[in-house]
């Protein structure tokens, strides 16, 4: 960790000359990144690397926040941040803790290079054979927080990401792993997207569609966390008013929860120092503690901090979900498709928006599949199911007791770019309406 030596008790002292009010909150960011890529080969061969590393440091007093970012991690850059966020002239006398950080350590990801053939074995499995430009990604971030009066203890995240060209369309994953399991799922999206570029386009109308793992998390990522997080709620009202509220339906407990996320990406505290908790979202349909970051929680005591994360060390954090849950339901997903007959199985969406201002949410599916004699038969083209949060997740029905941990993906809310994890089963919705 590279972190692990940093005087945090320096730090903290530091931080404490600046926080001279009872209500001010005063802390340091430390990030260090790696990206290692595997490019395709017509690119060059081996692995090209990514490094930065720099630190923030944030004052809140008042409801307003400063802050003062740096690249690199040197004790008089840092002294010159703290009299930034202060707003104090250049001769104030602040300290320059020392700041000793472990160097960069070799990379290493033989994953990285063994993985494209992995894929290509898995893809001739599905009988099919076809160019495609594949780019693989290991990213790395290393964190510490350290605040006046409290320091986190280090915390690290590991995932990799997967780009997939084709000349019909194209694929995304995030996986905590390059598994066999992983390089099955890219297979097998791939083949379906190679089966589906001539396909007639998929439509429904007021029709049942059964929600895979995969896109029950965007849905949820984009209909739940999105809708809930305070600054969100904050757009439209009062976020307090939300508590209470039914959004969708009885079948639906959501959560969020850092701590039970896949273990190389699992965390003990956000990115504010703030103990993570396992907080319900939805319980039974119903809004119970939407996410909240310090300031949001200071501004309103019905909210619980734990939920800040940062995209960049540059911007403030704000709430944003982690690693999402949807609770299992008693419907196996063979009985989920038997009672969807004539619908359409969607099993990966590709992207998802929501506008929070009307609460207008889409997703859309690179193809989908009708559902024929109580399985996913016929190959269909790309569709989008459009419609309020609330009455979309008022028309769930059914919950599978299957539930597959994945990445939900990449979250840009805000300009701040940000994995996002989920554990979900697959979901059926009726009298929905999906569009070609």
């Amino acid at each position: 960790m590279p972190f692990s030596q940093l005087d945090a008790a320096a730090v903290a002292r530091t931080l404490s000359q600046i926080a001279e009010q009872p209500q001010d909150l005063a802390d340091a960011y430390f990030e260090r990144r790696e990206d290692l890529e595997h490019r395709p080969e017509a690119e060059g061969p081996g692995l090209v690397a990514r490094r930065e590393e720099g630190f923030a440091v944030r004052l809140v007093r008042g409801g307003r926040t400063f802050l003062a970012s740096r690249d690199g991690i040197e004790p008089k850059p840092f002294a010159e941040a703290v009299r930034q966020v202060a707003r104090a002239l250049p001769s104030a006398n602040y300290s320059e803790p020392a700041l000793a950080v472990a160097s960069w350590s070799e990379h290493a990801a033989p994953e990285l290079l063994e993985f494209p053939a992995l894929v290509g074995r898995a893809l001739r499995a599905h009988h099919v054979g076809f160019p495609l430009r594949l780019t693989v990604r290991r990213h790395r971030r290393f964190v510490r927080v350290v605040g006046s009066r409290l320091a986190a203890a280090p915390e690290s995240e590991t995932f990799y990401s997967c780009a997939v060209a084709l000349a019909w369309g194209r694929y995304g994953g995030l996986f905590p792993e390059l598994s066999a399991a992983a390089a099955q799922a890219v297979a097998a999206a791939c083949a379906a997207l190679f089966r589906a570029r001539s396909a007639a386009p998929a439509g429904l109308a007021g029709g049942v569609a059964v929600l895979g793992p995969g896109a029950t998390a965007v849905l949820l990522h984009e209909a739940v966390a999105h809708a809930l997080e305070a600054d969100t709620l904050a757009a439209t009202g009062r976020p307090e008013a939300a508590l209470g509220l039914r959004l969708g339906a009885d079948c639906l407990d959501v959560l969020d929860d850092p701590g039970a996320a896949p273990a190389a990406v699992r965390r003990r505290a956000d990115d504010e120092g703030s103990p993570v908790c396992r907080r319900w979202l939805l319980r039974r349909g119903i809004v119970e503690q939407p996410l909240a970051d310090a300031l949001w929680s200071r501004l309103s005591q019905a909210f619980l901090p734990g939920a800040g994360r940062r995209g960049s060390r540059h911007l403030p954090p704000g709430p944003r979900s982690s690693h999402l849950e949807l609770l299992p339901g008693e419907t196996t997903d063979a009985d989920l498709l038997a009672e969807a007959e004539g619908g359409l199985f969607l099993a990966d969406a590709s992207r998802g928006s929501l506008d929070p201002i009307s609460g207008e949410l889409t997703l859309q599916f690179p193809y989908a599949r009708r559902i024929e004699r109580g399985a996913a038969g016929e190959i269909l083209g790309p569709c989008a199911l459009r419609g309020r949060v609330a009455d979309l997740l008022a028309r769930a029905t059914a919950v599978g007791r299957e539930p597959r941990a994945a990445g939900a993906g990449w979250c840009a809310k805000g300009g701040q770019k940000l994995p996002v994890w989920a554990t979900t089963p697959a979901l059926r919705l009726e009298g929905v309406d999906v569009s070609p």
